[in-house]
């Protein structure tokens, strides 16, 4: 039986065929394009005439680059050929090659993605290239205002913004819009994926404590994110007079201990005993409390981000750094590395332990079930999270107030019918001992 050659197939070879001895030109956009960090961004490129790029060789360059970032021959990707930098984060959408489609999807934008890019096409006859300019943008944190404390009859205030590209001009304002950026002291550091920090401090005097904004200009759109911290006046009065109450008590006490030493040395010893005791037995008392209403927390994989891998039984997951190919759902991150547990809680109190290791940095807390997962938002009650965190260098710390340093466990400890959330942190030590620090209650 003699095989028939359908119209469809005929017009495909005929096309291919066409298509390998017709000359052609690459068309790009001439304006650049704008990738956001961590989200993905389309590089546009056609054949013109829109011919079969099926049976051709596509590259694209970034101008600068040795070696391709992402490079097609043959009907295939030739991913050894690939810079390893791109690997697993481009796409050539094979299915419209034959209608002269070469365009690459790029994803997980970093800020090292900036920069010329070429859409290199070649037959065996012909070839055409085209330069697009792509330019990088993060969108970092809102600004955070920190109070540091008294300094020579002012207030020192700290504001700390994190997570942008390019680098964004920090500013002090108060409610009269005066510029009081001059007098602040700013600290920028770029972090190794390329973002920007910026901390500035600035020394405020009780006039001025009405009202203080910090506020963040970024890019050519001047988009601008701020905060505002208002201190009263009573701020100012109690703590000078405590100051004043202080120094006196200081003065008396200096000539009573120069006066009886031996007796306030044997007071001191016996008030600690007794402190220690008390605290050892609070604490006692805080643990066993816990370990009443401990739960099973399993994690959710249909939640997770796509660069985290939960294990078969739900209690591990790691960081791959990649994101994985799998299905998006309404439950999964797209932009914070975050997993959930399975079962959520509405009533009743429940605590459970995440061992955290030596790791440099990390998340966790609770979360309501409407709370938003797609995107960029802030970590805060008002987002619906309550969350710790250990960052890089910065220590651990609950919305601005210090915590205990690089535990290696964390507790975490849910009060339904308080209404409230409880983030109690247990940090092990050698011996196999807890040390826990009951109440670390971040709805500051």
């Amino acid at each position: 039986m003699k095989a028939l050659l359908r119209i469809e197939d005929l017009i495909l070879i005929l096309l291919q065929v066409y298509s390998a001895q017709t000359e052609f030109s690459v068309q790009v956009p001439k304006e650049p394009l704008v990738a956001h960090v961590e989200k993905s961004i389309l590089l546009p490129c056609h054949l013109s005439p829109a011919v079969s790029a099926e049976g051709l060789e596509v590259r694209w360059v970034k101008v600068g680059d040795e070696h391709p970032v992402h490079a097609y021959a043959k009907g295939a990707d030739l991913e050894g050929k690939q810079s390893p930098g791109y690997r697993g984060r481009t796409h050539l959408f094979k299915e419209e090659l034959g209608t002269g489609n070469v365009s690459l999807q790029l994803s997980s934008v970093r800020v090292s993605d900036e920069g010329s890019y070429q859409c290199y096409v070649l037959s065996s006859s012909w070839f055409s290239e085209s330069t697009m300019n792509l330019m990088v943008t993060g969108q970092g944190s809102s600004p955070r205002i920190t109070l540091l404390g008294l300094q020579g009859g002012g207030v020192s205030l700290l504001c700390e913004s994190e997570g942008w590209f390019p680098k964004p001009k920090l500013q002090w304002r108060n409610v009269k819009d005066a510029d009081l950026t001059g007098r602040a002291v700013l600290t920028e550091k770029q972090g190794t994926d390329g973002l920007f920090t910026l901390l500035s401090s600035l020394q405020i005097s009780q006039q001025e404590a009405d009202g203080i904004i910090c506020l963040v200009r970024h890019g050519e759109e001047k988009r601008i994110l701020q905060t505002r911290v208002h201190i009263t006046g009573e701020f100012f009065t109690l703590v000078s007079s405590s100051w004043k109450s202080l120094s006196v008590f200081f003065i008396v006490f200096l000539i009573l201990v120069g006066l009886c030493i031996p007796v306030a040395v044997y007071y001191n010893r016996k008030k600690m005993k007794e402190t220690v005791e008390l605290a050892n037995s609070n604490l006692e008392a805080e643990w066993d409390k816990l370990q009443i209403n401990s739960a099973a927390v399993i994690l959710d994989p249909e939640t997770a981000h796509r660069c985290l891998i939960v294990s078969e039984d739900g209690k591990r997951v790691r960081n791959e750094m990649e994101e994985q190919n799998v299905p998006d759902n309404k439950q999964r991150f797209d932009e914070h590395q975050f997993v959930l547990g399975r079962e959520g809680f509405t009533s009743g109190s429940h605590y459970w332990e995440v061992e955290v290791g030596d790791r440099h940095s990390w998340k966790l807390g609770v979360t309501c079930e409407s709370a938003e997962r797609k995107g960029r938002f802030d970590l805060n009650p008002s987002e619906g999270y309550w969350v710790i965190q250990l960052r890089s260098g910065g220590g651990l710390c609950a919305f601005n107030v210090s915590l205990l340093k690089n535990p290696k466990k964390v507790g975490v400890y849910l009060d339904c019918e308080a209404g409230g959330k409880d983030l109690v942190i247990v940090s092990t030590v050698k011996d196999g001992s807890n040390n826990v620090q009951p109440k670390a209650d971040p709805k500051v």
